[in-house]
């Protein structure tokens, strides 16, 4: 039997065909190697499985797992992490990217420090890819206050220690969306806290019409996650909420995509331990 890789990386998709080429290329890119990249396609009605077949043809790392109907991006995570074989779970949407240096950045941070999970900087970009924006990045640690006071840590940005949170699974939530700050909720809640890593290591593609485009739907979507997966009185949540709203405006206005992104490509990492991954390959 192969051994496991040290890395699952998951990713749901659905109808994400044209731009997942770009996703699956810069996992593979990475230059740390020991993963698998396990893409959920959730129900698509396009050509989307074809396009992760056509790839795990040539890269064996690569595995297509299809959900038996169209669950929503948690429950779609949720059985990719199921089928996951490795250590550390890191999680990637289907038109998002990463740096070659992703994964060992990550790995040596998390390793070296300890921590349950940790999540990194990242930029905006277009949805051609032209342009990027300024830096955005979370608190340092991500507590329950920071969590809900703060924005900067998607989904794109966590690396998951399974051996310390070996019960991970993010938690339903429809028809509430935010699926990634109910899954910090939760595991915040159960002791875990967040880290950041300061490194440019990702990139957060702005597709139209999509759910974070969305600017007033996604107020007040933050607001019912407060009040009703948070359980937070009105008082606090209102208090908490309105800093999100002021951090999120900030957020969008100053990240938006403006810079060439070649000029971009360059950024270099930054080191931490990197003698601490190899011997959490063997």
């Amino acid at each position: 039997m192969n051994r496991s890789p040290l890395v699952s990386v998951v990713t749901p998709v659905f109808n994400a065909s044209r731009l997942l080429p770009e996703t699956i290329t810069s996992v593979q890119a990475q230059t740390f190697t020991d993963w698998e990249h396990l893409l959920v396609d959730d129900g698509s009605t396009d050509d989307s499985a074809a396009v992760v077949q056509a790839a795990a043809k040539r890269d064996s790392r690569i595995r297509l797992l299809r959900t038996p109907r169209n669950l929503g991006p948690s429950e779609a995570r949720n059985f990719g992490i199921d089928a996951a074989r490795g250590r550390f779970v890191a999680l990637l949407d289907s038109d998002d990217l990463w740096l070659s240096p992703k994964l060992e950045e990550s790995l040596a941070w998390i390793l070296s420090h300890g921590y349950d999970f940790i999540y990194h900087d990242y930029r905006h970009i277009s949805y051609d890819g032209a342009r990027v924006g300024r830096l955005v990045h979370g608190p340092d640690e991500l507590n329950l206050r920071t969590l809900h006071t703060r924005r900067g840590t998607g989904c794109l940005t966590a690396v998951i220690d399974r051996d310390r949170i070996p019960s991970l699974r993010f938690p339903r939530v429809a028809p509430l969306h935010a699926e990634d700050f109910c899954l910090w909720s939760q595991l915040i809640r159960q002791g875990h806290i967040g880290h950041r890593l300061a490194a440019d290591l990702a990139r957060y593609r702005l597709v139209p019409n999509s759910r974070s485009a969305r600017k007033l739907e996604s107020a007040r979507n933050a607001w019912q996650v407060y009040r009703q997966f948070s359980n937070l009185s009105f008082t606090k949540a209102g208090f908490w909420w309105l800093q999100y709203a002021w951090n999120a405006f900030w957020l969008h206005r100053l990240a938006a995509p403006r810079f060439d992104a070649l000029s971009f490509e360059g950024v270099k990492p930054v080191a931490y331990m990197h003698d601490v991954v190899p011997r959490f390959r063997d």
